[in-house]
């Protein structure tokens, strides 16, 4: 297999982001595990998605916890 093609052989993730690239699929995933919003990956599933994002980030964040609940909480 080919080094290019063999994710084994990638010391960081896919895009060649570098330490970038492993700090931003950190905090992405911390973000998900305490249950906070993450403005960024919405855009990134609009862009996939082929349509621009429909909210501002400020949208987006009110909308999540409207969605949730007005208040924090663990669960």
């Amino acid at each position: 297999m080919r080094p290019e093609t063999n994710p084994a052989a990638r010391p960081y993730p896919a895009g060649g982001q570098g330490r970038k690239g492993w700090i931003g699929a950190i905090a992405r995933v911390l973000r998900q595990v305490i249950g906070a919003p993450d403005y960024g990956t919405y855009v990134e599933h609009c862009r996939r998605a082929g349509h621009a994002a429909r909210l501002s980030e400020r949208e987006y964040v009110s909308e999540f916890f409207e969605r949730k609940g007005k208040t924090a909480r663990c669960c």
